[in-house]
């Protein structure tokens, strides 16, 4: 049965146009479902919630030219992934890519605490230990560029690959304290700012491959319990009513 409904996926993709560009009925009520699942997220796959995204605690050793030191972060969360919204969402049904342009009006990172030993800042060598809120809001974040969904020969399901992804950020607001002197923190959080802007927008090569390091493990991970033929039905609409318009949770 399995087999016979796979040819007729075949048979039916061969009779449709080559590529299938959302913002289609189908496709759209797919990026929608996928807004409200992040509220909920799916534990039965590994994936925690999303809307807000939280942690409880993370370890850093950054070790850059720039600035470097280690640290710990405390009840982290990180709000406006479910923001997103898609001006461009194309799939080739013949070379199995997707394009995409997505932008976040506002991705804000924060946690409650931070203890930071910062030993280098600006190249130059550094001793000042920061102990308080980091809060840094990242605005107008923009991706757009291109993956492969491939049948994986390890599972049954499918894997990304040919990620060809370009970043670019609006502006950041960053409002960390805990530096031990008022005029270091305002020097330090417009640092920040204009520094981050010109890592993302400046370096897209390391971004890309740095997102794509952080992106594509994780969504391997999901799609490798996602068979071949249900992606495809469902990017093809060839499944009626088969999403949920609420959040299973």
């Amino acid at each position: 049965m399995r087999s016979l409904f796979l040819v007729l996926i075949a048979l039916l993709g061969c009779s449709l146009s080559s590529g299938r560009v959302l913002f289609d009925d189908d496709l759209r009520e797919l990026t929608e479902f996928l807004r409200l699942q992040m509220q909920c997220g799916y534990p039965a796959k590994g994936i925690p919630i999303l809307a807000p995204a939280q942690l409880s605690y993370k370890e850093v050793d950054i070790q850059a030219d720039a600035f470097s030191g280690r640290g710990n972060f405390t009840n982290i969360s990180i709000v406006g992934l479910d923001s997103f919204e898609f001006s461009q969402l194309q799939w080739s049904n013949i070379f199995h890519t997707i394009k995409f342009d997505v932008s976040f009006p506002s991705i804000r990172l924060k946690a409650e605490n931070y203890k930071f030993d910062l030993r280098r800042f600006l190249g130059a060598t550094a001793s000042n230990k920061c102990d308080g809120v980091f809060d840094v809001e990242l605005l107008d974040v923009r991706a757009n560029g291109s993956f492969v969904l491939r049948p994986s020969s390890l599972t049954n399901g499918i894997h990304v690959t040919r990620w060809n992804v370009d970043w670019q950020l609006g502006n950041a607001i960053s409002q960390i304290t805990g530096t031990g002197s008022k005029y270091l923190e305002k020097f330090i959080n417009s640092v920040l700012q204009d520094f981050l802007q010109l890592l993302i927008n400046d370096n897209p090569e390391e971004i890309s491959q740095f997102m794509e390091q952080l992106l594509v493990a994780p969504l391997n991970t999901v799609f490798g319990n996602v068979a071949w033929y249900e992606i495809t039905a469902i990017i093809l609409g060839l499944v009626n009513d088969v999403l949920p318009v609420e959040p299973i949770c």
